[in-house]
């Protein structure tokens, strides 16, 4: 049963792995021929550095996605790349890559600015982590906020077994 799902799983990575790549080239020679082939004048240093500089993380996505979705052994599946978590972070790296090139082939350098939407979106994730944990921890090193709010309020199994304590009528073990 295992070996069909891990079956599945590598047709699907196969699939969305050769779409993201297809996809990753349509954009990227885009890119290239408009700007740097029918628009050259508006071609400087700074635009090809700006190109090669931005589009590497999303490159270097790819041959990651690429070495876990098919790995080179054949008697293991790979990773699921369409899983949550750190998967979908990296897949909103690409997909904003991509929507940079073509607002910048077609507006210009400054559109780069929206890539600053990957670290402010980075940093507000690692923030809203690291409040979540602090909270869920108590008292090892976060406030008793939780905890507190526990303790005042019983859930409705524990009020019931509370009563029945107080009835006397408590369970007896041998």
């Amino acid at each position: 049963m295992a070996q069909k799902a891990a079956k599945a799983t590598a047709r699907k990575n196969t699939s969305v792995l050769t779409n993201l790549h297809l996809i990753s080239l349509a954009v990227n020679l885009f890119f290239i021929l408009w700007r740097f082939v029918l628009h050259y004048g508006s071609v400087t240093k700074s635009a090809i550095y700006l190109y090669v500089l931005l589009n590497a993380p999303a490159l270097g996505i790819q041959l990651y996605l690429e070495s876990i979705g098919r790995p080179r052994d054949a008697r293991k599946a790979g990773e699921d790349v369409n899983s949550s978590g750190l998967m979908e972070l990296l897949w909103d790296v690409i997909y904003v890559t991509w929507a940079c090139l073509v607002l910048v082939a077609f507006f210009g350098e400054r559109v780069w600015l929206l890539w600053l939407v990957i670290p402010v979106y980075g940093a507000y994730a690692a923030y809203t982590t690291a409040m979540g944990m602090r909270d869920s921890l108590g008292g090892m090193g976060g406030g008793m906020g939780g905890a507190a709010n526990d303790m005042a309020a019983p859930s409705k199994r524990q009020a019931k077994l509370e009563k029945r304590g107080a009835e006397g009528k408590a369970v007896k073990y041998r």
